[in-house]
Order: structure tokens, then sequence, then C-alpha cells
């Protein structure tokens, strides 16, 4: 963690040191990161760096930690409860949420993107992200099931797993298919009044929904399907013959 020098530093010097950081993690395989290049943009000596953090993997905790921070803060607004809404709703404003986060931190988010891809979280940071994130969806999914909005024959662990795994990669779909289709330069503001964008949202929803919702009872079976009236299959045998 970064020492209390940095943490003593201006507001716009720590912010600004932080930003070159996240870019250059971001643009560059973590061994190509370079200690000088970053002090050389901040403008600062070496030797000030070794103030502020013990060495490279210090700040690049320090800026995947940062990154935490910043989603749990999103997170944490305009909250809805999925006792009220429902689980799945509930679970559609998690995921619209994860690619909010995307829009409003692209540099932290490719930075993540690149720890993924190389497997490059710090093993302490990666056990710690993942056993949270696990029980998070573990404790949605009992809740689903205890409400019968997910199936109570689906094994919780398998569902959180799935969770975990699907809402970690939807949001890089959606950045592809932004990069893809999305003219450069619309504001990122107005994404989310693309019919196309939305869609990608319901139909990722869908799926999961599809698999996991608890059947319907009888009675809404009934309701759905009633059985044929003695007219209908009146009707049926003549067809038949």
């Amino acid at each position: 963690m970064p020492k209390e020098t940095f943490y003593n530093l201006p507001d716009a010097k720590r912010e600004a040191i932080t930003a070159i950081a996240i870019e250059e993690f971001a643009d560059h395989p973590y061994a190509s990161v370079s200690i000088s290049r970053i002090v050389a943009r901040a403008g600062i000596a070496k030797g000030s760096f070794y103030q502020y953090f013990e060495d490279k993997e210090d700040l690049y905790t320090y800026l995947l930690d940062l990154m935490v921070e910043k989603k749990r803060e999103m997170f944490s607004t305009d909250h809805p409860d999925p006792e009220h809404v429902g689980v799945f709703k509930y679970m559609h404003w998690v995921m619209e949420n994860s690619f909010r986060y995307e829009l409003a931190y692209p540099e932290l988010s490719r930075l993540a993107y690149r720890a993924i891809a190389a497997n490059l979280f710090p093993q302490a940071f990666q056990s710690r992200a993942n056993q949270e994130a696990i029980a998070f969806y573990r404790r949605l999914v009992e809740l689903g099931q205890e409400q019968g909005d997910i199936s109570r024959d689906i094994n919780t662990d398998l569902v959180a797993s799935i969770f975990n795994v699907v809402f970690s990669t939807l949001s890089q779909t959606l950045m592809r298919y932004i990069t893809e289709h999305v003219a450069n330069g619309q504001e990122r503001e107005i994404l989310f009044d693309r019919p196309d964008i939305l869609q990608l949202l319901h139909q990722a929803m869908d799926i999961l929904e599809r698999g996991l919702a608890a059947p319907p009872s009888l009675t809404e079976t009934a309701v759905r399907h009633p059985l044929p009236s003695l007219a209908d299959q009146s009707v049926s045998e003549e067809i038949v013959q």
C-alpha cells in the first residue's frame, strides 16, 4: 500500500500520478511498465517515487484496490432491493451498472482486462476478490430460490460461479461491440438510449433467466396452457377424422 507521504501530497499531484500510472499499466504489459517513464511524465524524481511506494508491485496493487473502490462506489448508488424487484431484475441492474462502470472508468477497465488476460492479479488480491464475488452471488441465488425466482434444484455454488463469469465478461463483449459498431466520439452518456445496446443487455439477462428460473407451479401452468374443453376436443377429433 502507498506510504503516508503519498497521501500527504496535494490532491492534484496525487491524482496526476495515479492517472499516469493507470495509463501506463493499461497501455503496457506489466513487465514493460517503466517506473522511469511514469516519474518522467509526472515530473517527479525517481527517488520521490520510492518515498510513495515500495516498488512497482506496490503501485500496481494500489491501482487494483482503487479499481475495486470505484466499482463499489458506483454500485452503492440507487441500489434496488432484490426482495422487492425480484432477483432477475436486480441482476439486470448489476449487469447494466457493470457496463456503466466500464464507460465511466475506461482506463481502469483496460488495466483490469490486461491483468485478467495475463493472469497478473496478485494472488492475495485475486483470492479475496473471487471469494467476495462468489459470496455475493451465492447470497443472491439463495434469495432467488427462497422467493421462487430461481429453481431450487440448481446447485447454488454452480449458479454463483456462472454469475461471476458472466458479469466479468459481459462488459468486455459490450465494449467490443461499441468499438466495432458505434461511431467514435459518440457521447458515452447516451449509449443506453441506443436500442442495440439495450437489446444486448436484455438478451444476456433473458438467457440467464430462461436457464435458471424456477418452473411454474401447476396453477400457473394451467393458466398459461389451459386444458382443452370438450368442445375443443370434439373439433380436434373431427379434424383427425
